[in-house]
């Protein structure tokens, strides 16, 4: 049997609607009437009144319904609706002031009297529909709930402030009420928004959030330098007040985040730079259509690497990691489990197993591979220089092998400030890794162009201090500093990996890669932004222990190897270093006196023997 499909317009809610604005709508217009006439209507103009009050209604009631009126969700308006409603209105009463005008007033209301029922019908519309959505948000209880709302300062009164302020007044699910705007332009000091005086600039925090007790602080410009959101956190800090922020700007555009996602103030934030301009043009060309392998996909660099590389469209995907958990965690955050994309694929392997690698390429047959695998931690390495050989070096050279063979377009190694005149076991099996492809790409039948990139810590990454500062801070500390002095290169994981992929799109072959890692930081200044950023007070709440330098650790991080030039690029943050090719050893050099090696060596040998093939390593403690 045919279903039967009722119209939209005859619903039981669009039919309550009706009769309400019908009431409402007589109501108005018979209290124009008594207004005008100082509530003594005359017995013509009653007869007029209900003569003229069907066709006014009809009139008024078609309007309603053409401009979408009847179909409004009643719980939401806002001054974009009073506006159409108030459009509604004004073009009827149009429409009678041209009637009476061709008419000449017979049979008609006065003047007065429609002014008097556009102003009426458009109040009393307005109030309905306002009562709705107080009853929907419960607005008056909540405000008068005093003990369990957050009282808010919005620091930013334009756009993304005032949406912010209007959320927050209508989800009281949020907890937080904005009492005060704080904006950097004077011109808005003094003014409202959504009822909420902007009462000073920013540096007025402090005597703002004590007059209205507030307890926390949202910075709503998303794109705010970070010196600017620094100086904010710091005054808020000195104020006692709690800081969050809004998604980022592009996170709101695409619609992934809402503007009431609020999140805490993070050490990015704090220690990380303004946002890079990338060539994506340039990106897109490299990665577009191109099967794209990653190893130590599950990283830090590698997850992120991965993350970017999807965006720009590769045709396929291949993830690899030796770690079973990390290649787990990484298909958790790139899809919704259990089922990958289909041309995204992972694989638990080992580099240094050369059999499996070399069936997996030949498979897969990659156009561009980074090589994000390694052993990263100097301490750790210090104690088994064989294995950094063994993953750093060997690895990365049999992986070069195989691209050569299958000639893969690109191959990005990703290397580490470390390299630079190495003093750790780490950083000189890295700086051999770099030699070992600048060799490779001097091979006549090599059609690969290799390619290395050398950047400082990334905040957060399992290699960095952060993790660690974290851990010690949940179990009350101290917090363990090698060395008042020493300082390093940070980097956020976004702004890292966009430089790589920016660095991979202009390099010819042969290139070292060097980002420019801004001004280096103490060590001590992380570890102090942490206890700040944690609501604790360094020496009351929690201590900070000076243990020393370790084996391979340098005081100060460098920028630039001593027999390396500099040269330009086309991105302001990308350097590009050449070395002396005349005195580089060969791949085939480091390859054969490394198998030898270990074969029969120790630790204290080996520190020896990459000595001998890198005159620049200087181990900091000799093996």
């Amino acid at each position: 049997m045919k279903k039967i499909l009722i119209p939209r317009f005859f619903n039981l809610t669009t039919l309550g609607l009706l009769l309400a604005y019908s009431l409402i709508l007589t109501l108005s217009y018979w209290i124009a009437f008594e207004i005008r006439f100082d509530f003594s209507v005359t017995d013509l103009y009653k007869s007029i009144r209900l003569e003229t009050l069907w066709w006014v209604l009809f009139l008024k009631l078609a309007l309603l319904l053409l401009f979408g009126q009847f179909e409004s969700v009643l719980a939401h308006f806002r001054l974009s609706d009073a506006l159409n409603l108030l459009v509604v209105l004004s073009l009827s009463s149009l429409v009678f002031v041209i009637t009476w005008y061709m008419t000449g007033g017979k049979e008609m209301a006065p003047r007065s009297v429609i002014l008097s029922d556009l102003q009426l019908s458009f109040l009393t519309l307005t109030a309905f529909r306002l009562a709705f959505r107080l009853r929907a948000s419960k607005s008056l209880a909540d405000w008068l709930q005093f003990d369990n709302v957050e009282l808010v300062i919005i620091i930013g009164a334009g756009e993304v402030g005032a949406g912010l302020a209007s959320d927050l007044m209508s989800k009281q699910r949020l907890g937080m009420r904005p009492v005060a705007f704080l904006d950097d332009d004077p011109k808005k000091v003094g003014r409202y928004v959504h009822g909420i005086m902007v009462y000073g600039t920013i540096e007025d925090l402090q005597e703002v959030a004590k007059k209205h007790k507030a307890s926390k602080v949202v910075v709503a410009f998303p794109s705010a330098p970070m010196k600017r959101i620094q100086e904010v956190n710091e005054l808020a800090q000195q104020a006692g007040l709690k800081v969050d922020r809004v998604p980022a700007l592009t996170d709101l555009v695409s619609g992934r985040a809402e503007i009431s996602q609020l999140r805490p103030i993070e050490l990015e934030d704090l220690l990380g730079r303004e946002s890079i301009d990338l060539n994506d043009a340039q990106i897109k060309f490299l990665l577009k259509g191109k099967r794209v392998l990653i190893t130590g996909a599950g990283g830090s660099i590698g997850l992120e690497l991965v993350l970017q590389v999807i965006r720009r469209n590769p045709s396929s995907l291949l993830c690899i990691d030796q770690s079973e958990l990390a290649i787990f965690n990484l298909r958790q955050q790139i899809s919704d489990p259990p089922e990958l994309p289909q041309n995204i694929y992972t694989k638990v392997l080992d580099i240094c197993d050369s059999r499996s690698l070399e069936r997996t390429m030949e498979d897969f047959r990659p156009d561009v591979v980074f090589h994000a695998a390694a052993h990263k931690h100097v301490n750790l390495m210090e104690d088994q220089p064989e294995e950094a050989l063994k993953n750093n070096t060997l690895g990365t050279l049999k992986l070069a092998q195989m691209t050569s063979r299958l000639k893969v377009e690109h191959f990005i190694l990703i290397s580490t400030d470390k390299a630079i005149n190495p003093t750790s076991v780490m950083g000189a099996s890295k700086r051999l890794a770099e030699l070992a492809l600048l060799s490779q790409q001097e091979l006549a039948e090599n059609q690969t162009r290799f390619i290395s990139v050398r950047f400082g810590n990334v905040l957060g990454s399992s290699g960095s201090v952060v993790p660690i500062f974290r851990q010690q801070l949940a179990k009350g500390g101290p917090l363990t500093v090698t060395d008042p002095e020493v300082t390093r290169f940070f980097m956020t994981v976004e702004e890292a990996v966009g430089l790589v992929l920016q660095s991979a799109s202009q390099g010819r072959g042969g290139e070292i890669f060097v980002l420019d890692m801004g001004e280096p930081i103490k060590i001590l200044k992380v570890a102090r932004k942490m206890i700040e950023l944690a609501g604790l007070r360094e020496g009351e709440d929690i201590e900070i222990e000076f243990i020393g330098l370790r084996p391979g650790e340098k005081q100060y991080e460098e920028v630039q190897d001593l027999n390396e030039t500099l040269h330009a690029t086309n991105h302001r943050r990308i350097m590009r270093f050449v070395g002396n090719k005349e005195s580089m050893i060969t791949s085939a050099e480091i390859e054969t006196r490394i198998r030898e090696h270990l074969e029969t060596g120790d630790s204290k040998e080996t520190k020896t023997l990459m000595q001998a093939l890198l005159p620049e390593y200087r181990p900091s403690v000799p093996g």
